[in-house]
This record gives structure tokens, sequence and C-alpha cells, in this order.
């Protein structure tokens, strides 16, 4: 935070008074450690009052129309009426905005504000050596509402930015604003500008050109950050500098300690941990400067706040890149439904002599549930219902394209059983041995109601006929995993007038409860036997509700198809 402080004013300040600039970088090292608001009003009124020997003091927090008192030092106001203020300004009982405010003892009034928004009113009564109206003192005060203002800012928004990340749009706006509003670090929204910032900061204020930046963890295993190519012996400081846990200048180790041949080897004057939060994070090593001067201790601290900020900077641009991929998933996943829902029929065919009703309940995920109706002939159906290993985009790409070539491949009137096997070597030709698809066909003939069918490794089908149930498992193994494999064979059924067919995914039999159990094939086949009279369509609502129900929920892990058919007449 003390980036937000450079410049002439701070330069001549430093000049004038280096027990203040003591004092600045004690705050701004305290503020950089919380993200609590009370936390870093509490500690900028204590170290005025310390710093200036005042008694009296109090911070205010604007809530509508007032501004409600917190952390009372010495005073017993509550509230007082919100008025302008913009700069720091000396109360009066003659002015009516802060008479309240001087007849409590409380002398100066200095606001803390974010691109003209008050954030909170600092307070303080007489200092016991009336310096109030000093130069140096006002500058002082000056350099502490912006160290204050900054550290509260930057606060709420790495707060907001991780409480709302389940909020994506909401986040979005969060992490615009944060790189938006904020100056220096927190302006800086990729690493190499956030070292460019580091670069001229250390050079302007320090005299340094060279220095290394190591971080504890990275994403792209990029752990050492070397700013000039001349200074690439710094990489030899990896892994052994990140045990450093206080800021430290290389001349001041004893000379046993194991990393000053290593550090002076290699130019470093000064190392210092970059914190964030009270979490190590990473470790700063400074060449010497280009003066030649010693570092003061002063500019260790400056050196050790200036690296919790960066550091604070990077972990906030990592959160931003966090949210970007998040956003990518989110879209994939969008596109991934979309296909998903266009490889489903929107209106099943006309199906003579036989009731068919269908449908998808989606789950939180993006899976590869699919099933089709494919008229054969004025008497024949091809029912088909199957199941990609996987989620997202590469399922529902893998699942299109089973669809499009079991439409073709109907349209050859081939035997089930070199129908699977043909898609069988599709999908054994184009995808990876890991990804396989379960599938179920059947040809359902109105005319005798006979059921043939070819189970694929997918969750056999129920056939219900009064206290009968077959299950159709007939077929071979599951597609895509051998490009030769054993013949598959043909099953046949009899779809007999009170009987029902009923085909689903795994998403249904292994659905659980609140307590962990399955729903299972049993459950299933008791729902239907309670609802078989009726038409299709509303024994596949009550069997979506009793699943509803058994669940507790109205989101599902996975996919939940379901297909029901019947005998009309």
């Amino acid at each position: 935070m003390l980036a937000y402080t450079s410049g002439s004013p701070r330069s001549t300040f430093a000049a004038s008074s280096a027990m203040h600039l003591t004092s600045l970088l004690d705050l701004s090292a305290q503020l950089s450690e919380t993200d609590s608001d009370d936390r870093i009003l509490n500690v900028a009124l204590l170290s005025v009052m310390g710093k200036l020997k005042i008694r009296r003091a109090c911070a205010f927090v604007p809530d509508g129309k007032l501004l409600i008192a917190k952390h009372l030092k010495g005073v017993s106001i509550l509230s007082v009426p919100r008025f302008d203020l913009t700069e720091p300004v000396f109360t009066s009982e003659d002015d009516p905005d802060t008479a309240v405010l001087a007849s409590a003892g409380l002398y100066w009034c200095i606001p803390l504000q974010r691109q003209g928004d008050l954030i909170a009113v600092l307070c303080f009564g007489h200092s016991l050596d009336g310096i109030e109206q000093e130069p140096d003192v006002r500058t002082y005060m000056d350099l502490v509402r912006s160290i204050t203002s900054t550290a509260v800012h930057n606060a709420q928004m790495v707060r907001s930015l991780i409480q709302a990340k389940k909020d994506l749009q909401a986040r979005n706006l969060l992490v615009y604003t944060l790189f938006e509003s904020a100056r220096d670090f927190t302006g800086a929204m990729e690493l190499n500008q956030m070292l460019r910032t580091l670069s001229y900061r250390l050079m302007g204020q320090l005299m340094i050109s060279s220095f290394g930046l190591f971080l504890t963890e990275s994403e792209q295993d990029e752990h050492v950050i070397i700013n000039r190519q001349a200074a690439a012996s710094l990489q030899d400081l990896y892994p052994d500098i990140l045990e450093v846990e206080h800021p430290f200048r290389t001349e001041d180790l004893s000379a046993e300690h194991h990393l000053r041949p290593l550090l002076e080897r290699n130019g470093v004057a000064v190392v210092s941990p970059m914190t964030v939060h009270g979490h190590k994070k990473g470790v700063l090593a400074l060449c010497g400067k280009l003066n030649g001067q010693r570092f003061s201790d002063d500019e260790v601290l400056f050196v050790e706040a200036l690296g919790n900020t960066a550091m604070a900077a990077i972990e906030n641009e990592r959160l931003f890149r966090e949210e970007l991929d998040k956003q990518r998933l989110e879209s994939e996943l969008s596109i991934a439904a979309d296909i998903q829902r266009g490889l489903l029929p929107v209106q099943l065919p006309p199906t003579p002599g036989i009731d068919i009703a269908a449908d998808t309940y989606p789950s939180k995920h993006i899976s590869g549930d699919y099933y089709d109706v494919i008229p054969l002939d004025d008497h024949r159906t091809l029912l088909a219902i199957a199941d990609v290993a996987g989620k997202g985009v590469p399922a529902a790409l893998l699942m299109a394209n089973v669809q499009a070539a079991l439409n073709v491949l109907a349209k050859l009137d081939l035997p089930l059983t070199q129908l699977i096997d043909r898609i069988n070597r599709l999908i054994c030709d184009n995808t990876e041995p890991e990804v396989f698809v379960t599938m179920f066909l059947a040809i359902v003939d109105s005319r005798t109601m006979a059921v043939h069918y070819v189970n694929a490794g997918h969750n056999p089908p129920i056939l219900l006929d009064g206290e009968d149930v077959v299950l159709l498992s007939d077929g071979g193994i599951i597609t895509g995993v051998i490009a030769d494999p054993p013949p598959y064979r043909m099953g046949i059924g009899t779809l007999k007038p009170d009987a029902v067919l009923i085909l689903y995914t795994d998403g249904v039999t292994e659905a659980r409860n609140p307590a962990g159990h399955e729903y299972d094939v049993g459950s299933l086949v008791e729902s239907a036997r309670r609802h078989r009279v009726g038409t299709a369509r509303e024994l596949l609502d009550r069997l979506q509700e009793d699943l509803r129900q058994y669940t507790d929920s109205h989101v599902f892990d996975d996919d939940t198809s379901i297909v029901v058919v019947k005998p009309l007449g």
C-alpha cells in the first residue's frame, strides 16, 4: 500500500521526518495483513494516537444519512448526521455540521475516500503537544489518510472478489471495478505489468535495478522471476531462499549463516518474504543500490511493505484468471448442453400401434445421455438409448456422431447385430481407448408386438407384464472398447397388450436419496407397477415424480433419461 503514497510529497516528508516514515511503514505493513475494515480503522486510530500523543479518537462509517461511530477512544458519541466532507477539517462548536464532534472533544476529521465515495471518517482530539497545525503533521495525516483509504478499499475488493465466486456476473463486475479503480499494483491486470510497476518503484525509491521474485506456488511452474537478463544468476538462489521468514540485510547475517555466501556471490543486499494475510507466498531478493549506499532500516521496512503489496496484487491476478477459467468452463458446458438438446427429438414421430413417451431430466453437469425413436416402415420402429462415458463437450460431440451414424445405418435396414457392430467400429476408430458408449437398440413390430433387441452393456430395459419382470440383457460388451468384439447376440421379447417397456439410463437407478441409498431397479419396477394404467406420457411423468420425491431433489449428479413404450388398443 505504500505504493499509493509515492511521489514528491512522500519524498519531501521522508527527508524531513524519518520517524514519521517509520510510522507510516509500520502502519502499511500492519494494514496489509488484514482484510477486516474494522481492524484497519482500529489500527489506524491507534497508530496516529500513539504517534501524535492523542487521547480521544473514534472512527465513523456512513450508514444512510448517519455516520455511525466505531472504535470509541475516550469519547461516548454514538452517531452524528452525515455531512459533506471531502477534505480534512478542524471541528468547531460554531459549525452546525461539526458542533457535536467539537463538543465531544474531537478536533480533527479525516475523510477516507475512494473515487469520490466516502468509506469512513477518522476523528481525533487535540494532541498533548498541540502540534496539529504543523506542516509535517498535516503531511503525515494526509499520508495516513491515503494509506488507510487504500487499505480499506483493497480489503473490500478482495473480500468481495472471493465471496462473489458463486455469482459470475457479480464477480466479473467486481473484478472489473477492482482493476479499474485501484492504482499501481491493484490496477495491474497482468503479471508483466505488475513486475514493471515493482521495478519502477524499486528504481525510483531505492535505486535498485536488479531483483528476483521467488514464488512458493505457481500454476505455470514459473517459481523464479528475474527482472533483468543481466541478473540471471539470481536463479541460483532457488529454492534455498524460500526458507526466509523475516526481512534482513545480507550484511547483517552472521558469517556462519549458510545463506550468506550464496547471497553475497549473487550480489543480493536485501531479502524479504512476501506475505498475504499472514501467509508467505514468495520471497523478494534485491541486489545492491546503483549508488552503492547501504539500505537503512526504514528502507528495509519499505521493501517488506512493497513486496507484500505486490504479492497481494499477484494473488488478485490469480483469482481473476480463475474466474476467466470458470467463465470459459461454463461457456463450454453451455455449448455441450446445446449439443445435447439438439440430439434429442423435439417431438417423437408417429408410431402406429405403439404409444411412446420419452424425456431427459438434466443434471447439474452435462453428460452424454441420448435416446431416439426412428420409424423404419409402417409397422416397425427403432428405439435407441445410450450413455457416453464422460461429460461436457467431448461427450456431447461423440454422442452427436453416434446419433448421425445410427440415423444413416437405420436406413440400410441392417440386422441389429450388424448395426451395433458398425457403431462399435466407428467409436473405436475415432476415440481414445478409455472412451466408450453403453447402448440399447430395439425394433418393435406393431403387427406382432415382437421386440427384437441388442444390449451393448447398457442398463437392461424393463419389460413389465403383470407380475412378470423381464430384464432385456442379451447382446454383448459396451461399444468403443474392442474393435472386433465377440459377436453380439440378439434377444427377443413380446410387448403384450397390458405390458410396458421401460428404457432408462444409469442416472435413474443410481440416483441417491439424502441418506446415500440408490434408487435401484427394484424401485423403478415398483413405481411402474403402481402407475402402469394410463398413457405412456402419464406413466413417464409419474416415474419422474417418484424419482424426484425419492431423492428429495430436482438436481441430479447425472442425467436421468427414460423412454416408456406401451401397446395401443
